[in-house]
C-alpha cells in the first residue's frame, strides 16, 4: 500500500521507543530458561525490520552456540499470537516434508504469557550472506563483487532457487489459508506430529497487518479462521477485498504524481482483468500450495554461505496455502524491484527462462512429475509476477496496469507513435468514458479531498515547510490558472 507517512512516523517513534527500552539481561536470562540455564550474552547490534526486533546470543558452551531471540514489536503486533503460530506450525511442516533449511525453533511465547510483555520466538543463528552481500545479481559490475567466476556463481544460484522452489511446490493441500496446530480443549498441540498440521487459519498477507496498523479494518474482509475452497474465492472475496480495502480507505494514493482518473481506472480495470482473464478457471479447486510470504518481494530471506549454499531461508511468518497459480518467480531476479521488471521485460523473461531450467533439472534428480517447470514456463514469455504481486500489494496496481498490462490487453503503442498522441486517441477517450459514471466521479472526488487533506496533515506532523498537492493542481498552479 501506499506508506501512510504521518501513521509511519508515529509508529517509528513507539518502535524507537520500544527499542531503546529492552532490557538485554532480560532476553538472555529469557534465552537461558531455553537452555537449561546455560548462561549467554548478547552480540552485534538489535536489528529490526518491519514487524520484529532481533536480539542474537552466544552460550557459553564448547563449541559456542548462538541463538536469536525474535520479539514483535508491539506498535506493529497485530494478531501476533496467529502469526507465531502459523510460523510455527510452517517451520515445523517444511522441516519435516523437505530439506529446505529452517532455523531450529528453540522455545517462544504468546503476548499474554511473556515475561518481556511482548510475544517472541527463539531459534539457531544462522551465519550467512544474502544474496546483496555476495554481490547478487553476480555481473561485471556488480559491487561487492564476491566470485571471480561469474558464470559459476549464477549457476549455483540458480540450483539453489530451483531446489527451494521445486520442493516447495510439492507440498499441496486441500484448501487455501495458514498452517495451523490442531487443539484440543481450545489449545494449539505443538508437539504433534507434522502430519497433523492443518490449513486452519486465515491467510494473512503483509499487507493485511499494515492495512491494520492505519486503522483500515481488514478484518472485516478477512475474518479470524476463514480458509477457501476455491481459488476465485479466496481471490475475489480476500486478495482483491483487501486491495479495495486499502484504495477505499487510505488517505493517500498518490495523486501528487497520479492522476486522479488513470487511478480509478487502473483500479477497476485491473480488478476486472484478474476475475475475467488471468484466473485459470481450470484450476479454480487446486492444486494450492504452501508458499513464504515474502520471497517474492526480499531476498533477504534467503541466507547463503561463500560457496552459495542455501543455509536458511527466514520468516515464515506470513507464510500460507494459495492456488498454484500465485506462486510466480521473484520480482528480484534481475536485482531490481517491480519498476526494473515492467522496464526491462527481456532481460527478467530471460532470467525465469535460466530459473526454469534449472527446475527441470532439480525436478528429473529428485524422480518428480515436471509440475513447476511446466507452471513456469509460459512466465517466460508474460509477466505473471507483476500480476500476482499486485495483488497482494496494492500501491503496485497503478503501474502494473499502466505500464504493463493496458498495453498488453488493450492495445499496444504503434510502433514510431508519440506517447501523446497514443494517450490523446487510445487513453483519454476511455477515461472520460469511464467517469461518466456518477458513482466514479464521487469516488473521485473524495479521494481528492482526502488526499488534500492527508497533506496538509503531512505538513504538520513531518513539519515540511510547504505541503504537496496534487498533480492536476500543481500543473494549473504553474499554468497561472
Amino acid at each position: 500500500m501506499m506508506a501512510n507517512l504521518v501513521v509511519r512516523a508515529k509508529v517509528e517513534r513507539e518502535i524507537d521507543q520500544f527499542v531503546e527500552s529492552i532490557d538485554t539481561d532480560a532476553v538472555c536470562r529469557i534465552a537461558s530458561s531455553y537452555h537449561g540455564g546455560v548462561p549467554c550474552k548478547t552480540f552485534g547490534a538489535p536489528k529490526h525490520g518491519c514487524f520484529n526486533i532481533c536480539i542474537s546470543v552466544v552460550f557459553d558452551t564448547s563449541p559456542p552456540e548462538k541463538w536469536v531471540v525474535r520479539i514483535a514489536l508491539p506498535a506493529l503486533d497485530a494478531w501476533i499470537d496467529e502469526r507465531i503460530e502459523t510460523q510455527l506450525a510452517t517451520m515445523k511442516y517444511v522441516s519435516a516434508k523437505t530439506t529446505i533449511p529452517v532455523p531450529r525453533v528453540h522455545g517462544w511465547s504468546f503476548t499474554d504469557d511473556s515475561p518481556i510483555g511482548s510475544a517472541f520466538i527463539i531459534m539457531d543463528y544462522v551465519h550467512g550472506y544474502t544474496l546483496d552481500e555476495l554481490g547478487f545479481p553476480f555481473r561485471t559490475d556488480s559491487r561487492p563483487r564476491c566470485f571471480l567466476d561469474l558464470g559459476w556463481a549464477k549457476h549455483k544460484y540458480r540450483q539453489q532457487l530451483a531446489d527451494f522452489y521445486t520442493q516447495l511446490r510439492q507440498l499441496e493441500f486441500p484448501k487455501i489459508g495458514a498452517l495451523g496446530f490442531p487443539t484440543k480443549n481450545g489449545k494449539p498441540l505443538f508437539d504433534c506430529g507434522a502430519d497433523e498440521i492443518e490449513v486452519i487459519h486465515r491467510p494473512m498477507p503483509m499487507e493485511m497487518t499494515t492495512q491494520e496498523f492505519q486503522g483500515m479494518d481488514p478484518a472485516a474482509s478477512v475474518p479470524a479462521m476463514t480458509t477457501y475452497s476455491t481459488a476465485r474465492s479466496f481471490v475475489e472475496d480476500a486478495v482483491l477485498s483487501l486491495a479495495s480495502n486499502d484504495f477505499d480507505k487510505s488517505p493517500d494514493i498518490g495523486l501528487n504524481v497520479r492522476g486522479g482518473r488513470d487511478a480509478l481506472y487502473a483500479q477497476h480495470h485491473f480488478h476486472r482483468f484478474v476475475l475475467d482473464n488471468w484466473l485459470d478457471s481450470k484450476q479454480d479447486k487446486g492444486p494450492f500450495v504452501l508458499m513464504h510470504g515474502g520471497l517474492n518481494m526480499l531476498l533477504d530471506k534467503l541466507v547463503f554461505d561463500t560457496e552459495l549454499n542455501l543455509v536458511g531461508v527466514l520468516d515464515w511468518e506470513f507464510s500460507c496455502v494459495i492456488p498454484a497459480q500465485m506462486m510466480v518467480p521473484p520480482v528480484w531476479l534481475t536485482g531490481g524491484g517491480p519498476e526494473t521488471m515492467l522496464t526491462y521485460k527481456k532481460d527478467y523473461f530471460r532470467e525465469v527462462s535460466s530459473i526454469v531450467a534449472a527446475i527441470t533439472e532439480r525436478e528429473y534428480a529428485l524422480d518428480l512429475p515436471p509440475r513447476l517447470s511446466q507452471e513456469w514456463v509460459k512466465m517466460e514469455t508474460w509477466c505473471h509476477t507483476a500480476v500476482v504481486l499486485s495483488m497482494v500489494r496494492p500501491d503496485l496496481i497503478y503501474e502494473t496496469y499502466w505500464f504493463y498490462l493496458f498495453h498488453e490487453v488493450e492495445g499496444k503503442i504503434p510502433w514510431g507513435v508519440d506517447f501523446r498522441n497514443f494517450y490523446k486517441w487510445a487513453i483519454a477517450p476511455r477515461l472520460v468514458a469511464f467517469m461518466e459514471s456518477p458513482e466514479h466521479r464521487a469516488l473521485l472526488a473524495r479521494k481528492v479531498g482526502e488526499q488534500r487533506q492527508y497533506f496538509a496533515d503531512e505538513k504538520e506532523e513531518l513539519q515540511m515547510e510547504t505541503a504537496r498537492c496534487i498533480l492536476e493542481e500543481r500543473g494549473r498552479a504553474r499554468r497561472g490558472n
